[in-house]
Protein backbone atom coordinates (compact mmCIF):
# COMPACT_ATOMS: atom_id res chain seq x y z
CA UNK A 1 0.00 0.00 0.00
CA UNK A 2 1.26 3.73 -0.92
CA UNK A 3 1.30 6.47 1.35
CA UNK A 4 -1.64 8.41 1.20
CA UNK A 5 -3.94 5.25 0.87
CA UNK A 6 -5.72 4.34 3.22
CA UNK A 7 -6.47 0.69 4.15
CA UNK A 8 -10.25 -0.59 5.03
CA UNK A 9 -12.10 -3.73 6.04
CA UNK A 10 -15.41 -4.23 4.77
CA UNK A 11 -15.93 -3.87 8.49
CA UNK A 12 -15.11 -1.08 8.74
CA UNK A 13 -16.63 0.36 5.35
CA UNK A 14 -19.73 -1.23 7.18
CA UNK A 15 -19.70 0.75 10.23
CA UNK A 16 -19.22 3.77 8.59
CA UNK A 17 -21.87 3.26 5.97
CA UNK A 18 -24.23 3.17 9.38
CA UNK A 19 -23.28 6.55 10.83
CA UNK A 20 -23.43 8.43 7.06
CA UNK A 21 -27.00 6.80 6.85
CA UNK A 22 -28.04 7.29 10.56
CA UNK A 23 -27.48 10.75 11.01
CA UNK A 24 -28.46 13.15 8.14
CA UNK A 25 -31.93 10.91 8.99
CA UNK A 26 -32.52 11.68 12.48
CA UNK A 27 -31.64 15.41 11.54
CA UNK A 28 -34.00 15.68 8.74
CA UNK A 29 -36.72 14.03 11.28
CA UNK A 30 -35.67 16.14 14.09
CA UNK A 31 -36.06 19.64 11.86
CA UNK A 32 -39.16 18.37 9.10
CA UNK A 33 -40.95 15.52 10.32
CA UNK A 34 -41.33 15.08 14.02
CA UNK A 35 -42.67 18.93 14.61
CA UNK A 36 -46.06 18.02 12.27
CA UNK A 37 -47.03 14.53 14.32
CA UNK A 38 -48.03 14.86 18.02
CA UNK A 39 -46.19 14.06 21.12
CA UNK A 40 -47.36 10.51 21.39
CA UNK A 41 -46.94 9.55 17.74
CA UNK A 42 -43.24 11.31 18.15
CA UNK A 43 -42.59 9.28 20.85
CA UNK A 44 -43.21 6.16 19.21
CA UNK A 45 -41.48 6.97 16.14
CA UNK A 46 -38.34 8.25 17.89
CA UNK A 47 -38.28 4.86 19.79
CA UNK A 48 -38.72 2.42 16.87
CA UNK A 49 -35.75 4.16 15.13
CA UNK A 50 -33.63 4.50 18.32
CA UNK A 51 -34.55 0.37 18.68
CA UNK A 52 -33.65 0.00 15.01
CA UNK A 53 -30.06 2.05 15.47
CA UNK A 54 -29.77 -0.29 18.36
CA UNK A 55 -30.16 -3.37 16.39
CA UNK A 56 -27.75 -2.78 13.33
CA UNK A 57 -25.12 -1.63 15.74
CA UNK A 58 -25.29 -4.83 17.96
CA UNK A 59 -25.64 -6.86 14.59
CA UNK A 60 -21.73 -5.16 13.89
CA UNK A 61 -20.50 -5.07 17.49
CA UNK A 62 -21.77 -8.79 18.57
CA UNK A 63 -18.82 -10.78 18.23
CA UNK A 64 -20.63 -14.50 17.36
CA UNK A 65 -19.28 -17.30 19.54
CA UNK A 66 -20.85 -20.09 16.89
CA UNK A 67 -22.90 -20.33 14.00
CA UNK A 68 -25.68 -20.22 15.78
CA UNK A 69 -25.51 -16.36 17.52
CA UNK A 70 -23.75 -15.83 14.35
CA UNK A 71 -27.15 -16.34 12.19
CA UNK A 72 -29.37 -14.97 15.49
CA UNK A 73 -28.01 -11.44 14.79
CA UNK A 74 -26.86 -11.53 10.68
CA UNK A 75 -29.18 -8.60 8.96
CA UNK A 76 -29.44 -10.26 5.94
CA UNK A 77 -31.28 -13.68 7.49
CA UNK A 78 -34.66 -14.15 8.17
CA UNK A 79 -36.21 -15.86 11.30
CA UNK A 80 -33.71 -13.77 13.42
CA UNK A 81 -34.13 -10.37 15.80
CA UNK A 82 -33.63 -8.11 12.86
CA UNK A 83 -35.71 -9.90 10.55
CA UNK A 84 -38.68 -9.50 13.24
CA UNK A 85 -38.11 -6.33 14.13
CA UNK A 86 -37.84 -5.28 10.54
CA UNK A 87 -41.01 -7.16 10.24
CA UNK A 88 -42.32 -5.57 13.62
CA UNK A 89 -42.21 -1.80 11.80
CA UNK A 90 -43.92 -3.01 8.69
CA UNK A 91 -46.65 -4.51 10.60
CA UNK A 92 -46.74 -0.89 12.88
CA UNK A 93 -46.98 1.17 9.43
CA UNK A 94 -49.88 -1.61 8.19
CA UNK A 95 -52.08 -1.23 11.79
CA UNK A 96 -51.59 2.79 12.01
CA UNK A 97 -52.73 2.72 8.37
CA UNK A 98 -55.96 0.64 9.49
CA UNK A 99 -56.54 2.70 12.70
CA UNK A 100 -56.22 5.94 10.78
CA UNK A 101 -58.58 4.73 7.81
CA UNK A 102 -61.17 3.64 10.77
CA UNK A 103 -61.10 6.83 12.94
CA UNK A 104 -60.27 9.27 10.14
CA UNK A 105 -64.13 9.17 9.65
CA UNK A 106 -64.46 13.01 8.41
CA UNK A 107 -62.08 12.14 5.59
CA UNK A 108 -63.17 11.37 2.10
CA UNK A 109 -64.10 7.38 1.63
CA UNK A 110 -61.03 7.50 -1.47
CA UNK A 111 -58.86 8.48 1.29
CA UNK A 112 -59.99 5.85 4.08
CA UNK A 113 -59.91 3.37 0.98
CA UNK A 114 -56.06 4.10 0.15
CA UNK A 115 -55.40 3.99 3.72
CA UNK A 116 -56.76 0.27 4.21
CA UNK A 117 -55.37 -0.69 0.88
CA UNK A 118 -51.82 0.48 2.35
CA UNK A 119 -52.31 -1.32 5.94
CA UNK A 120 -53.21 -4.75 3.77
CA UNK A 121 -50.20 -4.38 1.44
CA UNK A 122 -47.89 -3.97 4.96
CA UNK A 123 -48.95 -6.31 6.65
CA UNK A 124 -48.01 -8.30 4.13
CA UNK A 125 -44.87 -7.48 3.75
CA UNK A 126 -44.75 -7.67 7.14
CA UNK A 127 -45.64 -11.76 6.82
CA UNK A 128 -43.38 -11.71 4.17
CA UNK A 129 -40.35 -10.40 5.40
CA UNK A 130 -40.71 -12.52 8.75
CA UNK A 131 -41.80 -16.39 6.92
CA UNK A 132 -39.80 -15.60 4.33
CA UNK A 133 -42.50 -16.12 1.35
CA UNK A 134 -40.23 -15.28 -1.42
CA UNK A 135 -38.19 -18.36 -0.21
CA UNK A 136 -40.94 -20.90 -1.15
CA UNK A 137 -40.67 -19.70 -5.04
CA UNK A 138 -39.13 -18.13 -7.98
CA UNK A 139 -37.05 -15.23 -6.56
CA UNK A 140 -37.85 -12.83 -9.67
CA UNK A 141 -41.36 -13.93 -9.61
CA UNK A 142 -41.47 -12.20 -6.31
CA UNK A 143 -39.80 -9.15 -7.47
CA UNK A 144 -41.83 -8.73 -10.00
CA UNK A 145 -45.17 -8.89 -7.57
CA UNK A 146 -43.62 -6.72 -5.30
CA UNK A 147 -42.70 -4.30 -8.14
CA UNK A 148 -46.43 -4.01 -9.39
CA UNK A 149 -47.94 -3.56 -5.56
CA UNK A 150 -45.39 -0.92 -5.10
CA UNK A 151 -46.52 1.22 -8.25
CA UNK A 152 -49.85 0.74 -7.81
CA UNK A 153 -49.08 2.48 -3.93
CA UNK A 154 -47.11 4.77 -5.17
CA UNK A 155 -49.09 6.21 -8.10
CA UNK A 156 -52.35 6.15 -5.46
CA UNK A 157 -49.85 8.06 -3.20
CA UNK A 158 -49.23 10.40 -6.15
CA UNK A 159 -52.85 11.37 -7.39
CA UNK A 160 -53.71 11.87 -3.55
CA UNK A 161 -50.92 14.57 -2.71
CA UNK A 162 -51.64 16.04 -5.44
CA UNK A 163 -55.68 16.82 -4.08
CA UNK A 164 -54.05 16.84 -0.45
CA UNK A 165 -53.29 19.97 1.56
CA UNK A 166 -49.79 21.34 2.05
CA UNK A 167 -49.17 20.35 5.09
CA UNK A 168 -50.35 16.36 4.35
CA UNK A 169 -48.08 16.50 1.32
CA UNK A 170 -45.83 16.12 3.57
CA UNK A 171 -46.60 12.46 4.62
CA UNK A 172 -47.05 11.46 1.33
CA UNK A 173 -43.73 12.42 0.02
CA UNK A 174 -42.09 10.66 3.35
CA UNK A 175 -44.29 7.81 2.36
CA UNK A 176 -42.76 7.82 -1.49
CA UNK A 177 -39.35 8.54 -0.17
CA UNK A 178 -39.39 5.23 2.21
CA UNK A 179 -40.84 3.31 -0.72
CA UNK A 180 -37.98 4.59 -3.16
CA UNK A 181 -35.56 4.09 -0.93
CA UNK A 182 -37.10 -0.20 -0.28
CA UNK A 183 -37.21 -0.47 -4.15
CA UNK A 184 -33.32 0.81 -4.29
CA UNK A 185 -32.59 -1.92 -1.64
CA UNK A 186 -34.80 -4.78 -2.83
CA UNK A 187 -34.06 -4.11 -6.99
CA UNK A 188 -30.64 -2.14 -7.53
CA UNK A 189 -28.70 -2.43 -4.34
CA UNK A 190 -29.39 -6.68 -3.68
CA UNK A 191 -28.22 -7.31 -7.22
CA UNK A 192 -25.00 -5.81 -7.30
CA UNK A 193 -21.58 -7.58 -7.11
CA UNK A 194 -18.99 -7.64 -4.84
CA UNK A 195 -16.84 -4.77 -5.64
CA UNK A 196 -13.18 -5.62 -5.39
CA UNK A 197 -11.24 -2.56 -6.58
CA UNK A 198 -10.23 0.67 -5.09
CA UNK A 199 -12.25 3.71 -3.64
CA UNK A 200 -9.81 6.96 -4.89
CA UNK A 201 -7.09 6.44 -1.57
CA UNK A 202 -9.48 4.11 0.16
CA UNK A 203 -7.80 0.57 -0.32
CA UNK A 204 -10.23 -2.34 0.29
CA UNK A 205 -8.76 -4.87 2.40
CA UNK A 206 -11.35 -7.45 1.12
CA UNK A 207 -14.52 -7.48 -1.56
CA UNK A 208 -17.19 -4.81 -0.56
CA UNK A 209 -20.44 -7.15 0.11
CA UNK A 210 -23.33 -4.86 -0.51
CA UNK A 211 -25.56 -7.42 1.69
CA UNK A 212 -25.44 -5.41 5.05
CA UNK A 213 -25.65 -1.92 2.92
CA UNK A 214 -28.80 -3.43 1.38
CA UNK A 215 -30.41 -4.19 4.79
CA UNK A 216 -29.54 -1.19 6.00
CA UNK A 217 -31.28 0.61 3.71
CA UNK A 218 -34.42 -1.18 3.69
CA UNK A 219 -34.38 -0.54 7.31
CA UNK A 220 -34.26 3.22 6.41
CA UNK A 221 -37.29 2.97 4.23
CA UNK A 222 -39.58 0.90 6.35
CA UNK A 223 -38.55 3.62 9.00
CA UNK A 224 -39.52 6.54 6.70
CA UNK A 225 -43.04 4.66 5.78
CA UNK A 226 -43.85 4.38 9.73
CA UNK A 227 -43.26 8.45 10.06
CA UNK A 228 -45.54 8.77 6.79
CA UNK A 229 -48.04 6.02 8.95
CA UNK A 230 -47.29 8.34 12.29
CA UNK A 231 -48.22 11.69 10.40
CA UNK A 232 -51.82 11.09 8.81
CA UNK A 233 -52.72 9.30 11.92
CA UNK A 234 -51.60 12.55 14.03
CA UNK A 235 -53.77 13.89 11.62
CA UNK A 236 -57.01 12.03 12.27
CA UNK A 237 -56.75 11.77 16.00
CA UNK A 238 -55.18 15.87 16.69
CA UNK A 239 -58.87 15.92 18.90
CA UNK A 240 -58.83 12.74 20.07
CA UNK A 241 -58.39 11.62 23.92
CA UNK A 242 -55.09 10.75 25.19
CA UNK A 243 -56.20 6.85 25.25
CA UNK A 244 -56.89 6.96 21.62
CA UNK A 245 -53.52 8.78 20.93
CA UNK A 246 -51.57 6.36 22.92
CA UNK A 247 -53.24 3.03 20.84
CA UNK A 248 -50.83 2.33 18.34
CA UNK A 249 -48.04 1.92 21.22
CA UNK A 250 -50.03 -1.66 21.62
CA UNK A 251 -49.57 -2.53 18.09
CA UNK A 252 -46.17 -4.04 18.17
CA UNK A 253 -46.39 -5.87 21.09
CA UNK A 254 -49.61 -7.64 19.82
CA UNK A 255 -47.67 -8.16 16.36
CA UNK A 256 -45.03 -10.20 18.16
CA UNK A 257 -47.38 -12.17 20.01
CA UNK A 258 -49.34 -13.37 17.01
CA UNK A 259 -46.61 -14.10 14.72
CA UNK A 260 -45.04 -16.18 17.91
CA UNK A 261 -48.43 -18.36 17.93
CA UNK A 262 -48.35 -18.90 13.94
CA UNK A 263 -45.92 -21.70 14.46
CA UNK A 264 -48.15 -23.25 17.33
CA UNK A 265 -50.80 -24.16 14.64
CA UNK A 266 -48.73 -27.29 13.47
CA UNK A 267 -48.59 -28.28 17.14
CA UNK A 268 -52.52 -27.99 17.95
CA UNK A 269 -53.36 -29.21 14.61
CA UNK A 270 -51.31 -32.48 15.18
CA UNK A 271 -52.27 -33.28 18.47
CA UNK A 272 -56.25 -32.64 16.98
CA UNK A 273 -56.40 -34.13 13.73
CA UNK A 274 -53.33 -36.33 12.99
CA UNK A 275 -52.61 -40.23 14.86
CA UNK A 276 -49.66 -39.70 17.43
CA UNK A 277 -46.41 -41.66 16.47
CA UNK A 278 -42.95 -42.03 17.97
CA UNK A 279 -40.24 -42.54 14.90
CA UNK A 280 -36.92 -41.64 15.58
CA UNK A 281 -34.54 -41.21 12.71
CA UNK A 282 -30.68 -40.25 13.21
CA UNK A 283 -30.18 -36.47 12.62
CA UNK A 284 -32.19 -35.64 15.66
CA UNK A 285 -35.28 -35.97 13.66
CA UNK A 286 -38.75 -37.59 14.56
CA UNK A 287 -41.66 -38.11 13.29
CA UNK A 288 -44.63 -37.06 15.99
CA UNK A 289 -47.45 -37.57 14.18
CA UNK A 290 -49.15 -38.16 10.24
CA UNK A 291 -52.50 -38.15 9.01
CA UNK A 292 -53.80 -39.34 5.46
CA UNK A 293 -56.76 -38.54 3.77
CA UNK A 294 -57.80 -40.36 0.45
CA UNK A 295 -59.98 -38.52 -1.73
CA UNK A 296 -61.08 -41.33 -3.84
CA UNK A 297 -59.48 -42.75 -6.40
CA UNK A 298 -57.83 -39.46 -7.73
CA UNK A 299 -55.26 -38.25 -5.00
CA UNK A 300 -54.62 -38.85 -1.32
CA UNK A 301 -53.02 -36.07 1.16
CA UNK A 302 -50.27 -36.52 3.37
CA UNK A 303 -49.89 -34.20 6.19
CA UNK A 304 -46.38 -35.01 8.56
CA UNK A 305 -45.74 -33.35 11.40
CA UNK A 306 -42.05 -33.92 12.30
CA UNK A 307 -39.44 -32.29 15.59
CA UNK A 308 -36.46 -31.44 15.93
CA UNK A 309 -34.18 -28.51 16.95
CA UNK A 310 -34.81 -25.55 15.19
CA UNK A 311 -31.17 -25.28 14.29
CA UNK A 312 -30.79 -28.86 13.40
CA UNK A 313 -33.84 -29.13 10.80
CA UNK A 314 -32.60 -26.17 8.75
CA UNK A 315 -28.94 -26.01 9.33
CA UNK A 316 -28.29 -29.60 7.58
CA UNK A 317 -29.47 -28.53 4.93
CA UNK A 318 -32.60 -26.40 3.57
CA UNK A 319 -32.08 -27.68 0.14
CA UNK A 320 -30.96 -30.69 1.06
CA UNK A 321 -33.35 -32.61 3.09
CA UNK A 322 -36.24 -34.34 2.13
CA UNK A 323 -38.48 -37.48 2.13
CA UNK A 324 -40.12 -40.01 -0.48
CA UNK A 325 -43.37 -41.37 -0.17
CA UNK A 326 -44.42 -45.03 -1.79
CA UNK A 327 -47.67 -46.79 -2.27
CA UNK A 328 -46.56 -50.11 -1.89
CA UNK A 329 -49.24 -53.19 -2.66
CA UNK A 330 -48.78 -55.42 0.68
CA UNK A 331 -49.06 -58.77 -1.13
CA UNK A 332 -46.97 -58.48 -3.83
CA UNK A 333 -44.37 -55.77 -2.47
CA UNK A 334 -44.81 -53.76 -5.88
CA UNK A 335 -44.82 -49.62 -5.61
CA UNK A 336 -47.30 -47.91 -7.79
CA UNK A 337 -46.64 -44.28 -6.38
CA UNK A 338 -43.58 -42.58 -5.90
CA UNK A 339 -42.60 -39.21 -4.80
CA UNK A 340 -39.84 -37.34 -3.68
CA UNK A 341 -39.91 -34.13 -2.23
CA UNK A 342 -37.62 -31.28 -0.71
CA UNK A 343 -38.84 -30.23 3.16
CA UNK A 344 -39.96 -26.84 2.71
CA UNK A 345 -38.04 -23.61 4.19
CA UNK A 346 -39.83 -23.72 7.38
CA UNK A 347 -39.83 -20.59 10.27
CA UNK A 348 -37.35 -21.94 12.82
CA UNK A 349 -37.89 -19.23 15.81
CA UNK A 350 -33.91 -19.07 16.37
CA UNK A 351 -34.16 -16.01 19.04
CA UNK A 352 -35.97 -18.95 21.22
CA UNK A 353 -32.55 -21.25 21.46
CA UNK A 354 -31.06 -23.39 19.23
CA UNK A 355 -32.33 -26.29 20.74
CA UNK A 356 -36.09 -25.55 20.89
CA UNK A 357 -37.89 -27.76 18.90
CA UNK A 358 -40.99 -26.60 17.18
CA UNK A 359 -43.65 -28.72 15.19
CA UNK A 360 -42.62 -28.71 11.17
CA UNK A 361 -45.72 -29.48 9.12
CA UNK A 362 -45.28 -30.74 5.47
CA UNK A 363 -47.84 -30.75 3.57
CA UNK A 364 -48.13 -33.17 -0.28
CA UNK A 365 -51.21 -34.19 -2.49
CA UNK A 366 -50.58 -37.53 -4.22
CA UNK A 367 -51.61 -38.46 -7.52
CA UNK A 368 -52.99 -41.89 -8.03
CA UNK A 369 -52.23 -43.42 -11.55
CA UNK A 370 -55.57 -44.65 -13.14
CA UNK A 371 -54.03 -47.43 -13.85
CA UNK A 372 -53.33 -48.52 -10.08
CA UNK A 373 -55.15 -51.82 -9.41
CA UNK A 374 -58.52 -51.19 -6.83
CA UNK A 375 -59.58 -53.26 -4.08
CA UNK A 376 -55.73 -53.88 -3.20
CA UNK A 377 -54.10 -53.02 0.50
CA UNK A 378 -51.60 -50.46 -0.12
CA UNK A 379 -49.40 -49.63 1.93
CA UNK A 380 -48.15 -45.58 2.67
CA UNK A 381 -44.16 -45.68 3.11
CA UNK A 382 -42.13 -43.01 4.35
CA UNK A 383 -38.23 -42.78 3.78
CA UNK A 384 -36.41 -39.38 4.90
CA UNK A 385 -32.89 -38.82 3.39
CA UNK A 386 -30.75 -36.02 2.97
CA UNK A 387 -28.09 -35.02 -0.11
CA UNK A 388 -24.33 -36.01 0.61
CA UNK A 389 -21.48 -34.86 -1.62
CA UNK A 390 -24.38 -35.03 -4.79
CA UNK A 391 -25.33 -38.61 -3.27
CA UNK A 392 -28.93 -39.76 -1.67
CA UNK A 393 -28.67 -41.14 1.90
CA UNK A 394 -31.63 -42.59 3.44
CA UNK A 395 -31.79 -41.86 7.09
CA UNK A 396 -31.89 -44.80 9.23
CA UNK A 397 -34.78 -45.39 12.24
CA UNK A 398 -33.55 -45.97 15.00
CA UNK A 399 -36.75 -46.46 16.92
CA UNK A 400 -40.61 -47.01 15.75
CA UNK A 401 -44.23 -47.57 17.14
CA UNK A 402 -45.12 -47.93 13.39
CA UNK A 403 -44.46 -50.79 11.23
CA UNK A 404 -40.94 -50.71 9.40
CA UNK A 405 -40.35 -52.61 6.24
CA UNK A 406 -36.60 -52.09 6.75
CA UNK A 407 -34.17 -49.88 8.19
CA UNK A 408 -35.05 -46.97 6.60
CA UNK A 409 -38.57 -47.27 5.45
CA UNK A 410 -41.88 -46.76 7.83
CA UNK A 411 -45.06 -47.60 7.20
CA UNK A 412 -47.57 -44.48 7.88
CA UNK A 413 -50.78 -46.50 6.76
CA UNK A 414 -52.63 -48.34 4.46
CA UNK A 415 -55.28 -47.94 2.38
CA UNK A 416 -57.60 -49.38 -0.05
CA UNK A 417 -58.88 -47.73 -3.91
CA UNK A 418 -62.27 -48.74 -4.36
CA UNK A 419 -63.80 -50.58 -7.52
CA UNK A 420 -66.89 -49.77 -9.13
CA UNK A 421 -69.46 -52.21 -7.57
CA UNK A 422 -72.45 -54.03 -8.76
CA UNK A 423 -75.76 -53.66 -7.25
CA UNK A 424 -76.19 -56.39 -4.09
CA UNK A 425 -77.97 -59.30 -4.24
CA UNK A 426 -81.77 -60.00 -3.15
CA UNK A 427 -80.87 -63.17 -1.72
CA UNK A 428 -77.65 -63.94 -0.50
CA UNK A 429 -76.76 -67.52 0.69
CA UNK A 430 -75.50 -66.36 3.99
CA UNK A 431 -75.39 -62.23 5.85
CA UNK A 432 -72.77 -62.10 8.82
CA UNK A 433 -73.66 -60.02 11.87
CA UNK A 434 -70.39 -57.98 10.91
CA UNK A 435 -72.05 -56.35 7.94
CA UNK A 436 -70.29 -58.89 5.61
CA UNK A 437 -72.65 -61.33 2.97
CA UNK A 438 -71.74 -64.19 1.25
CA UNK A 439 -73.62 -64.75 -2.61
CA UNK A 440 -74.08 -68.33 -3.34
CA UNK A 441 -70.95 -70.58 -3.84
CA UNK A 442 -70.65 -72.50 -7.58
CA UNK A 443 -69.39 -75.82 -5.43
CA UNK A 444 -67.22 -78.05 -7.85
CA UNK A 445 -69.17 -81.99 -7.83
CA UNK A 446 -66.12 -83.42 -7.40
CA UNK A 447 -62.37 -83.46 -6.97
CA UNK A 448 -58.98 -85.29 -6.91
CA UNK A 449 -57.17 -85.45 -3.79
CA UNK A 450 -53.48 -84.14 -3.98
CA UNK A 451 -54.40 -81.55 -6.33
CA UNK A 452 -57.03 -78.22 -5.56
CA UNK A 453 -60.15 -77.59 -4.87
CA UNK A 454 -61.13 -74.94 -6.91
CA UNK A 455 -64.08 -72.96 -5.47
CA UNK A 456 -64.98 -69.08 -6.29
CA UNK A 457 -66.09 -67.03 -3.53
CA UNK A 458 -67.97 -63.74 -4.17
CA UNK A 459 -68.58 -61.29 -1.03
CA UNK A 460 -69.91 -58.20 -0.39
CA UNK A 461 -69.62 -55.34 2.48
CA UNK A 462 -72.68 -53.35 3.68
CA UNK A 463 -70.29 -51.78 6.54
CA UNK A 464 -66.63 -50.57 7.07
CA UNK A 465 -64.40 -53.34 7.71
CA UNK A 466 -62.81 -52.81 11.53
CA UNK A 467 -60.44 -55.67 11.81
CA UNK A 468 -59.27 -58.91 10.48
CA UNK A 469 -61.37 -61.62 9.33
CA UNK A 470 -60.23 -65.28 8.33
CA UNK A 471 -62.51 -67.34 6.53
CA UNK A 472 -62.47 -71.15 6.98
CA UNK A 473 -63.40 -74.37 4.74
CA UNK A 474 -64.74 -77.67 6.61
CA UNK A 475 -65.02 -80.42 4.56
CA UNK A 476 -66.81 -83.11 6.93
CA UNK A 477 -66.52 -87.07 5.78
CA UNK A 478 -69.83 -88.29 4.98
CA UNK A 479 -69.45 -91.40 3.26
CA UNK A 480 -67.21 -94.14 1.08
CA UNK A 481 -67.49 -93.69 -2.67
CA UNK A 482 -70.53 -94.72 -4.23
CA UNK A 483 -73.31 -94.73 -0.90
CA UNK A 484 -73.68 -91.33 -1.23
CA UNK A 485 -75.48 -91.47 1.92
CA UNK A 486 -76.34 -88.27 4.01
CA UNK A 487 -76.74 -85.93 1.14
CA UNK A 488 -79.91 -84.27 2.26
CA UNK A 489 -78.66 -84.31 5.78
CA UNK A 490 -76.93 -80.77 7.35
CA UNK A 491 -73.78 -81.30 9.92
CA UNK A 492 -75.51 -84.21 11.43
CA UNK A 493 -74.74 -86.29 8.06
CA UNK A 494 -71.67 -85.99 8.99
CA UNK A 495 -70.73 -89.91 9.74
CA UNK A 496 -67.20 -90.70 11.05
CA UNK A 497 -65.77 -87.16 12.77
CA UNK A 498 -62.94 -87.11 10.21
CA UNK A 499 -62.47 -83.54 8.84
CA UNK A 500 -60.48 -81.29 6.47
CA UNK A 501 -59.97 -77.77 7.29
CA UNK A 502 -58.43 -75.04 5.31
CA UNK A 503 -57.89 -71.43 6.65
CA UNK A 504 -57.16 -67.96 4.40
CA UNK A 505 -58.52 -64.26 4.59
CA UNK A 506 -61.88 -64.31 2.20
CA UNK A 507 -60.62 -62.52 -0.67
CA UNK A 508 -56.93 -63.28 0.10
CA UNK A 509 -54.05 -61.66 1.31
CA UNK A 510 -54.41 -58.82 -1.21
CA UNK A 511 -57.44 -56.68 1.20
CA UNK A 512 -57.64 -57.93 4.49
CA UNK A 513 -61.07 -57.67 5.66
CA UNK A 514 -60.03 -54.68 7.90
CA UNK A 515 -60.13 -52.42 4.60
CA UNK A 516 -63.64 -53.70 3.25
CA UNK A 517 -65.58 -50.49 2.26
CA UNK A 518 -69.07 -50.03 2.91
CA UNK A 519 -70.60 -51.42 -0.81
CA UNK A 520 -67.46 -53.16 -1.72
CA UNK A 521 -68.37 -56.28 -4.07
CA UNK A 522 -65.36 -58.57 -5.38
CA UNK A 523 -65.13 -62.32 -5.57
CA UNK A 524 -61.62 -64.59 -4.71
CA UNK A 525 -61.61 -68.02 -6.39
CA UNK A 526 -59.93 -70.60 -4.12
CA UNK A 527 -57.33 -72.80 -5.15
CA UNK A 528 -57.51 -75.19 -2.04
CA UNK A 529 -54.36 -77.86 -1.83
CA UNK A 530 -56.26 -81.58 -0.80
CA UNK A 531 -54.04 -83.60 0.57
CA UNK A 532 -52.19 -86.61 -0.94
CA UNK A 533 -53.71 -88.91 1.92
CA UNK A 534 -57.25 -87.61 2.12
CA UNK A 535 -59.42 -90.24 1.98
CA UNK A 536 -61.99 -90.73 -0.93
CA UNK A 537 -65.41 -90.33 -0.34
CA UNK A 538 -68.46 -87.86 0.24
CA UNK A 539 -67.94 -84.78 1.93
CA UNK A 540 -70.16 -81.86 3.12
CA UNK A 541 -68.92 -78.86 2.87
CA UNK A 542 -68.96 -75.64 5.22
CA UNK A 543 -67.42 -72.14 5.66
CA UNK A 544 -67.85 -69.21 7.43
CA UNK A 545 -65.51 -66.60 9.23
CA UNK A 546 -63.92 -66.02 12.57
CA UNK A 547 -62.32 -62.75 14.39
CA UNK A 548 -58.33 -63.08 14.16
CA UNK A 549 -58.24 -61.78 17.55
CA UNK A 550 -59.93 -64.05 19.60
CA UNK A 551 -60.80 -66.74 16.96
CA UNK A 552 -64.40 -66.45 17.89
CA UNK A 553 -66.87 -67.14 14.80
CA UNK A 554 -69.16 -64.55 13.53
CA UNK A 555 -72.96 -65.49 13.33
CA UNK A 556 -74.54 -65.48 9.84
CA UNK A 557 -78.28 -66.04 8.91
CA UNK A 558 -79.44 -67.10 5.70
CA UNK A 559 -81.73 -65.35 3.87
CA UNK A 560 -84.97 -66.29 5.47
CA UNK A 561 -83.29 -64.80 8.46
CA UNK A 562 -82.54 -68.41 10.16
CA UNK A 563 -79.64 -68.75 12.05
CA UNK A 564 -76.95 -71.00 10.96
CA UNK A 565 -76.50 -73.74 13.49
CA UNK A 566 -72.50 -72.92 14.82
CA UNK A 567 -72.06 -70.22 12.34
CA UNK A 568 -71.22 -72.48 9.82
CA UNK A 569 -72.19 -72.21 6.09
CA UNK A 570 -73.42 -75.31 4.42
CA UNK A 571 -72.14 -75.22 0.42
CA UNK A 572 -73.07 -78.28 -0.58
CA UNK A 573 -71.08 -81.50 -0.69
CA UNK A 574 -68.18 -82.73 -2.99
CA UNK A 575 -66.49 -85.88 -3.92
CA UNK A 576 -63.38 -86.87 -3.53
CA UNK A 577 -61.87 -89.11 -5.44
CA UNK A 578 -58.29 -90.79 -5.28
CA UNK A 579 -55.23 -89.79 -7.66
CA UNK A 580 -55.42 -91.41 -10.60
CA UNK A 581 -53.04 -94.41 -10.88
Amino acid sequence: MNSGELLVSNESFIRVFIVIAYVPLCLISSRLLFPGISPSAKGLGIGMLALQILVVALSEIIQPTSIFEERLWTLDREFNIPSTFSSTQLALAGGLALLTASLARARPALFRLYLAGLGVSFLYLALDEFFAWKDLGSSRTWKINVSILGAAIVLATTLLALRSSRRARIWHLCLLTGLALVAIAAVVVDDLPPFCGNLGFIVLEDCLDYRIPEEIIEFLGIWLSLVAMLGHFSEATRRSSARVQRMPYALPVIWIILIFLVPLIPRFEMQLLAQAAAVQFDKRIQLKGYRIDNEGRGTFILRLYATATAWDWNHIGRREVGYSVHLVDQASGESFVSRNKLVRPQFEILIFGAQYEPIYREYAAFEIPPTTPANRALWVVLTLWRQNDGEYERMKVLSSDLKLLSETQVVLGELVLPANSPAPSTSPLAQFANGFSLGAVDLPQDARSGENLVIPFAWRSNENGREDHAQYLHLGYVSPPGEGGGVEGGSESVETGAWFVYDQEPLGPRLPTRLWYSGLADSETWQVPLPADLAPGLYQVFTGLYRMRDQERVSAIDAEGKPFVDARVPLGFVTIRSVAP
